[in-house]
């Protein structure tokens, strides 16, 4: 039995809470959060053994295993120090941080330490993009690949979208996601990124933008774009499609389908020149948060690698973080 310390209890927080609840090998220890009534309501919804407003007794606490941390990713750097002083394992939230600097040292430690450090690229464990994945692999569209991809929110909730604002741009935030399947599904490394931004609104600092849009050329010829926006005004949009010389593969999540949600995320397949089309249910969790803590499990009890590596988590995090930095110049004209 591991005892497990979810620290923050926020959207994602809670996502970890739901999903690990029933796993059998799993006590929830302690749910941490700043919002004394937050964390007092998780403890008490998820049949946590305490809870507390910080997280520093926890680690000093010899009876802790695991830390899943779901806060801000600016606190992200400072957790996975502690973790290492006191030898908890770690599943971290992505983005690992907010900085090109802050991220090199995240990594460092990370390859020195002796704890195990999984990092939330949920991606990687969602049955729909693995499906794809093969799919592109076994040589289903063939080669270069045309990646499109955009994750536009109508915000709701713009104090939840404004704090996140403080942390990172929409490119950062979510971007590592995908600009993670870029090279997941290619195989190949970007080689040039580039892109436009705009400042919708009042939701975002001053100095950054709540809606991107970046470019980039990958080394085997596939290209690719990312577009996010998360504003009072602009509609919600999710789109996933891969074309290439033999086909097309696009991704309808369950939420997303006008019907038969009950069947889960559609794959569309086209195959050319046989002009066929197949469609592909994959019933799956869009959030599997508990197979992620599964596979830092057989990190500690097996010494399998981290999905993605640590190396992986780092190229797309520079990458995102390049993006960042060359849409704020061509928005406001200077160097941030």
């Amino acid at each position: 039995m591991y005892n497990v310390v979810v620290i923050g209890c926020g959207h994602m927080g809670e996502v970890h809470l739901k999903d690990i609840y029933t796993m059998e090998n799993v006590c929830i220890y302690g749910v941490v959060d700043l919002d004394e009534k937050r964390a007092s309501m998780c403890a008490a919804k998820y049949n946590a053994k305490s809870w507390s407003t910080s997280y520093e007794k926890y680690l000093q606490d010899a009876n802790t295993d695991i830390i899943i941390c779901a806060t801000y990713p600016s606190s992200h750097l400072e957790i996975l120090k502690k973790c290492d002083k006191y030898q908890k394992h770690l599943l971290c939230e992505k983005p690992i941080t907010t900085t090109a600097n802050q991220a090199k040292e995240f990594v460092d430690i990370v390859k020195k330490s002796t704890i195990k450090v999984q990092i939330g690229y949920i991606l990687r464990f969602n049955e729909t993009y693995r499906t794809v994945a093969k799919m592109i692999a076994d040589g289903a569209i063939g080669k270069p690949i045309i990646l499109r991809m955009s994750q536009n929110h109508h915000i709701m909730d713009r104090k939840k979208y404004g704090a996140l604002l403080k942390d990172s741009s929409p490119i950062v935030d979510c971007g590592v996601h995908y600009v993670d399947v870029c090279r997941w599904f290619t195989g190949s490394e970007i080689e040039n990124i580039d892109g436009i931004a705009a400042r919708v609104g009042d939701v975002a600092p001053e100095d950054s933008f709540n809606y991107g849009l970046i470019t980039a050329t990958m080394s085997d010829g596939s290209i690719a774009y990312y577009e996010a926006g998360w504003a009072d005004t602009i509609s919600s949009e999710n789109k996933k499609e891969f074309v290439g010389p033999k086909g097309r593969i696009t991704i309808t999540e369950r939420d997303h389908r006008l019907t038969c949600q009950e069947e889960g995320d559609l794959i569309e397949y086209y195959k050319y020149p046989e002009k066929e089309y197949k469609m592909i249910n994959v019933n799956c969790k869009r959030r599997p948060t508990g197979e992620q803590l599964a596979h830092l499990i057989k990190m500690i009890e097996a010494g399998v690698e981290a999905t993605p590596t640590i190396d992986d988590v780092y190229k797309s995090f520079s990458a995102v973080i390049e993006a960042d930095a060359i849409l704020k110049k061509n928005l406001y004209n200077k160097e941030l």
